[in-house]
């Protein structure tokens, strides 16, 4: 159940996240927000990319507390493999029962798009040395018809996840409706996102 403290920083969590997201729409490259909500945990996320540089952030809200980290990353396209990130990295976590806790490091991440016969196939992975931070994804997109279909696996030295989703745009917009299964936390979810890339 959440306290009235919970719901204060997840509040705050998707009032900065929409708030940037909105900032940032004009003269973009490409902005990405995503939020998903389980019965305990709120999970928030915004890239924000101009030129060779990108903005990260995340939010987690979970049952005794929460974590945030931000990124400030260079883009580096490698022919035939995709594009590698390369940054700062600067992780605070927020305890309802212990000290606070922020830590600098950095990170590296790898993407690549490409086209398939029936769509796309999304893949993501990046690793931060702050708390060994770790998180890789694959979606596959359907053509036209605005669906897909992901898989994901995260982790750290605080948390293990592995969650299966599907997604569906909503006409020719930036907007998604998801919704998906957390098999560590053994818990459904549901969300949405803001896609401009």
């Amino acid at each position: 159940m959440e306290t009235r403290k919970t719901k204060a920083h997840t509040r705050a969590a998707i009032g900065l996240a929409i708030a940037l997201t909105c900032a940032a729409s004009a003269r973009a490259d490409g902005e990405f927000f995503q939020l998903d909500i389980a019965e305990d945990a709120t999970d928030a996320s915004l890239s924000i990319a101009r030129g060779q540089l990108s903005f990260d952030a995340g939010y987690t809200r979970y049952e005794g507390g929460s974590s945030g980290h931000v990124s400030l990353l260079w883009s580096i396209p490698v022919e035939g493999l995709g594009t590698v990130k390369l940054g700062p990295s600067v992780a605070h976590s927020f305890s309802d029962t212990a000290s606070d806790e922020t830590q600098l490091g950095a990170k590296v991440a790898l993407e690549r798009w490409a086209p398939t016969s029936f769509g796309h196939i999304f893949v993501l992975g990046n690793y931060s040395t702050n708390d060994n931070d770790y998180f890789g994804l694959v979606q596959t997109g359907f053509g036209n018809s605005g669906f897909a279909t992901e898989f994901s696996v995260g982790g750290s030295d605080k948390y293990s996840s592995v969650v299966a989703a599907v997604s569906k745009r909503l006409g020719d917009g930036p907007y998604v409706l998801r919704a998906g299964y957390k098999f560590k936390a053994e818990t459904f979810f549901v969300g949405f996102a803001v896609n401009t890339f």
